[in-house]
């Protein structure tokens, strides 16, 4: 999920099929923003931790935890990448792992 440099917000992707996230991580795609944070949501429920988008040109930052009561999310439902922390948002590519579930 490519996140573009600018103001915070939400980047959302609609699911076609029940999903269990197992692993994120996100890659810098130039400068991090001090004290920013990129998380993975079901919807508005955060299945990741806050993983800091503060790093240099290529840095790698991976989830540190995925909640078990959110990390599956229905068909049709918004798998959401939320930058809700800082000043604005850097250029990050976030890497959502799941596999589907019946």
């Amino acid at each position: 999920i490519d996140i573009t440099a600018g103001a915070l917000g939400n980047t959302d992707v609609t699911l076609t099929h029940k999903t269990r996230v197992i692993d994120a991580w996100l890659i810098l795609r130039g400068a991090g923003v001090a004290s920013t944070t990129l998380q993975v949501k079901n919807g508005a429920s955060a299945i990741t931790n806050a993983m800091a988008a503060s790093g240099s040109d290529t840095d790698l930052v991976r989830a540190a935890n995925i909640d078990d009561a959110a990390h599956e999310i229905a068909a049709s439902g918004t798998l959401r990448v939320t930058s809700a922390t800082g000043a604005t948002q850097p250029d990050a590519t976030v890497y959502v792992l799941g596999i589907r579930v019946a």
